[in-house]
C-alpha cells in the first residue's frame, strides 16, 4: 500500500512532520514521519501549514 509523508527542506537536508504530544514538529528521520493514506491528504496538510514551513507531500512506497 502506497503512502505519503510530508517534508520541507533544510540545510542539513529534509526533515519530516511528525506528531508528539499533540503537537506538529519535524525530525530528520524518516521513519518517524506522520503517514498519510493519500498524497492528495499530505498534499493538504502541506499546504495548510504556515508558509515560512514551506512543506511539501513526498509520496512513499509501503509502511515502515
Amino acid at each position: 500500500m502506497a503512502s505519503a509523508i510530508v517534508a520541507r527542506t533544510r540545510l542539513e537536508g529534509l526533515e519530516y512532520l511528525v506528531h508528539h504530544h499533540g503537537r506538529l514538529d519535524w525530525d530528520a528521520a524518516e521513519d518517524h514521519a506522520e503517514r498519510f493514506h493519500s498524497l492528495r491528504e499530505a498534499t493538504r496538510t502541506a499546504m495548510r501549514l504556515p508558509g515560512r514551513f514551506r512543506a511539501f507531500a513526498l509520496p512513499v512506497s509501503g509502511l515502515h
